[in-house]
């Protein structure tokens, strides 16, 4: 309290000290005003004098006098206005004070102007009316105004500052007193503190005798590091873990024990300690040398102690033996999880999907409704496995992706098409607006359809009833940029929020209720930052939100190579947003294609890229469909290109239909499962022999829903066991093998040695499992499919691809 108590004792001076000296400074400012008054009277008189000299004589000097009294005075005006800053009373009469000068000196100055032109008598004359006198009595009554309260004003400091200063020497007085008590007090103090030292000491020594006994009952490894870098003091731990001695690492180098500096330079500077502060303090997973020379893992905590000698370190080693064993049991967990959640679900979903796709006949709209809701809640079911997974994934560091360069538009329209059940159930519109050209990427497709997936269905989640839900793929504003962006019409984002929406677990306040993890945005984030891209959102003008994710784009060669590969159908519709509904029922069957909107469009593209088949609107604006029909056939030849018509109506007769060898007419408004059929039977790949295909998977509902799926595509061989595989590959060469990785006894890839033909040519392999991946351990098979991803369109486009793949190779 001592200490507080001078504190305020020189404060409370301080601020006398500060009053008086303000107090004085505001008395000798008066005194100076008055001087100022006092010197513009004199100047305005001298000025008058002048004036009427000059009058009289015509003295030049008197008139330049006169000149200079009249700057003076305005000097001195605007120097006491300066001075007078915050008095109303006295800036008002400075003011009168400006007006009678202003008046006075154009009052003289008239006059000098009349002795100049008219000459003395008239210049006397206008003297001697009295105005000049009754300005000069205003002019000396206001400077008397003022300085008469100037007087007032002084009398008043001067006394404060008396008054000030007889309180100062007071508080001095008692000030004096009062410290000759705290003295005092001080070495009465001063004798307790001798008194209580050796008490101190004594508890010092308790508490080192204290600390010690902690330090050698600590199981955990500690050694103590002097600035120099040498072992200064170990704990019994260290004996215990590895095996030294304490004499063994006396004063020896850190090293000997663990590299946790290494380089050159002083140890400090290698470990990374400035003033005090270590720049990283813990070590993951750090070899450590036990005395048998054997290394040994062990995390690695370093912390600081301050000592007259300098900063000592502190090193902790936590043996990671058990953690690393119960990481294990997690990961085992996981793949467990990989393995017995995703393959039935899959099995489920997949069969639903059959199901509502009519596979097995006909449903009443009551039971295509139930199949539908079961559909859509095995997705949001199998989304969130994934998202838990994934998640896990980021935080071990495995998170993997496959980069490839695809048309982002095909993505999209996949999204729109697996998301359509869902927007459809909650009585929401999805729709999907692609740009006609190619927005060609490098990325991993299934990576960014689940990017796509968690912004659609974070939309559909917060979009009410009878509300739109819009996708949208562009280039950016950038060259090298493409832009998907997803709107909805939800209630938008709340302000508290925004700044976390990015986080794990994160869930709006006042959607708590909704379901869902709060992991989906994180992971869309995670995986469009590792495509070195950005993702954010916006408020939309009315109402919703609008999220946007941007991707490096790029047009190479090999990605046209792609395309004439994959895109097998060109669509040429008049109306794009039919074009888009005919894509999007297309790609649910696993099939590519590319949208043109005009006949010659589709002439380009048909002689750049060579596609299979046609879907020709009859409706063309720049061109008779009918003509480009006939010359593509003729060109194409009825072997390499199917034309299929889409129309408005029936326009032709029977005969000219059979003139074309069409695949099949169809009218708008279009049957979709009509379209399926007809596509299914026009590719030219599809007229080939059906390839015949081996499934290995240890799940029975997994082999017979794919069987179903593919039925009329591929004649499917299925097997649950590598022996039965085998077995069969004996009888029959396969031109496809599906691969589960995970079975009862060993993996899939135990297979890839026998899969080769008589002549030595691998057979191609897609791997089909529930389990992540590494991609260094798939180098010899041609694509992989995870189930939980990727739809049955998904396989019955890979496998045409696959197929279409080794036929070129073939020819080669």
């Amino acid at each position: 309290m001592i200490p507080l108590l001078l504190a305020s004792t020189l404060t409370w001076l301080q601020s006398e000290y500060d009053r008086w000296e303000t107090l004085r400074l505001e008395a000798l400012a008066s005194n100076s005003r008055r001087n100022q008054v006092s010197d513009l009277l004199s100047i305005m008189r001298s000025a008058e004098t002048s004036q009427r000299g000059y009058a009289i004589s015509g003295d030049e000097a008197l008139r330049a006098r006169f000149v200079e009294g009249e700057r003076a005075t305005r000097r001195l005006l605007r120097e006491l206005h300066r001075a007078y800053g915050g008095d109303v009373v006295q800036q008002a009469k400075l003011s009168d004070l400006d007006q009678t000068a202003d008046a006075k000196f154009a009052e003289m100055e008239e006059v000098i102007h009349l002795r100049d032109t008219q000459g003395t008598a008239v210049a006397l004359g206008r003297i001697s009316d009295g105005q000049g006198q009754r300005l000069m009595a205003r002019f000396e009554q206001l400077a008397g105004q003022l300085m008469q309260r100037e007087i007032a004003t002084g009398a008043q400091r001067v006394q404060a500052v008396q008054a000030r200063s007889a309180t100062i020497q007071r508080a001095m007085w008692i000030i004096l007193a009062i410290g000759s008590i705290v003295l005092a007090v001080m070495l009465w103090l001063l004798w307790r503190q001798r008194q209580a030292q050796y008490r101190i000491a004594l508890a010092s020594y308790d508490a080192a005798k204290r600390n010690q006994a902690i330090l050698n009952g600590t199981a955990d490894p500690i050694l103590i590091i002097n600035p120099s870098g040498t072992i200064e003091m170990i704990n019994p731990a260290v004996t215990r873990t590895l095996g030294y001695e304490g004499h063994e690492l006396d004063r020896r180098d850190i090293s000997v024990v663990t590299d946790i500096a290494p380089g050159s330079g002083s140890f400090h500077e290698r470990v990374g300690l400035i003033d005090g502060v270590l720049k990283v303090s813990f070590f993951h997973e750090q070899l450590v040398r036990d005395r048998s020379g054997k290394m040994i893992p062990f995390d690695i905590a370093l912390g600081t102690m301050r000592l007259p000698d300098g900063d000592h370190l502190v090193m902790s080693l936590r043996d990671i033996t058990e953690r690393r064993r119960l990481d294990q049991q997690k990961n085992d967990l996981i793949s467990s999880v990989s393995h017995e959640l995703r393959t039935p679900l899959t099995s489920i979903i997949g069969a639903l999907s059959l199901l509502n796709a009519e596979a097995g006949g006909e449903l009443p709209e009551g039971a295509r409704e139930l199949v539908g809701i079961a559909e859509n809640n095995g997705r949001r079911l199998i989304r969130l496995i994934n998202d838990m997974l994934d998640v896990d994934r980021i935080e071990a560091g495995r998170f993997q992706m496959s980069m490839a360069q695809v048309d982002l538009r095909d993505i999209a329209l996949r999204a729109c098409e697996n998301f359509d059940g869902l927007a459809r159930s909650q009585g929401a519109a999805l729709t999907c607006h692609v740009p006609e050209a190619p927005v060609i990427v490098e990325v991993d497709d299934d990576r960014i359809l689940q990017v796509i997936g968690n912004l659609v269905s974070n939309a559909l989640k917060y979009t009410p009833g009878q509300g739109r839900v819009q996708i949208t793929v562009r280039h950016g504003r950038h060259d090298g940029e493409a832009i998907v962006q997803v709107d909805d019409e939800g209630p938008g984002i709340a302000a508290e929020f925004r700044s976390r929406i990015f986080g794990r677990f994160e869930r709006a306040v006042e959607h708590e209720g909704t379901a869902g993890t709060g992991l989906g945005l994180a992971i869309a984030q995670e995986i469009v930052s590792r495509h070195g891209g950005k993702i954010w959102f916006e408020d939309l003008p009315k109402a919703g939100t609008r999220f946007v994710f941007s991707l490096p784009a790029s047009v190479s060669a090999t990605v046209a190579d792609d395309l004439d590969l994959e895109t097998s159908i060109l669509i040429c519709e008049s109306d794009p947003q039919v074009g888009l509904s005919l894509q999007s029922a297309l790609a649910s069957e696993g099939y590519a294609s590319h949208l043109v909107t005009n006949a010659m469009a589709a002439r380009d593209a048909i002689a750049e890229h060579g596609y299979t088949m046609l879907l020709l609107d009859m409706a063309l604006e720049d061109a008779n469909a009918f003509e480009i029909a006939r010359d593509l056939r003729q060109q194409a030849g009825p072997d390499s290109l199917s034309i299929l018509v889409v129309s408005p109506q029936d326009l032709e007769a029977p005969t000219t239909r059979l003139s074309l060898d069409l695949v099949d007419w169809i009218e708008k408004p279009v049957d979709v499962l009509r379209l399926k059929a007809a596509v299914s039977a026009g590719v030219p790949l599809n007229r080939r022999e059906q390839p015949t295909v081996l499934h290995l998977d240890d799940d029975q509902d997994t082999l017979d829903v794919t069987a179903m799926a593919l039925a009329g595509e591929a004649e499917i061989f299925k097997a649950r066991s590598l022996e039965q595989a085998r077995t069969l590959l004996a009888r029959r060469q396969p031109d496809l093998v599906i691969l589960d990785y995970h079975l009862e006894h060993g993996t899939g890839l135990d297979l890839l040695p026998d899969l080769f033909t008589a002549d030595g040519i691998a057979i191609p392999v897609i791997i089909y499992s529930a389990q992540d991946l590494r991609f260094d351990d798939l180098t010899p098979v041609d694509a992989v499919l995870l189930k939980s991803r990727a739809s049955m369109p998904d396989l019955k486009a890979t496998i045409r691809r696959v197929i279409a793949e080794r036929h070129v190779r073939l020819r080669l």
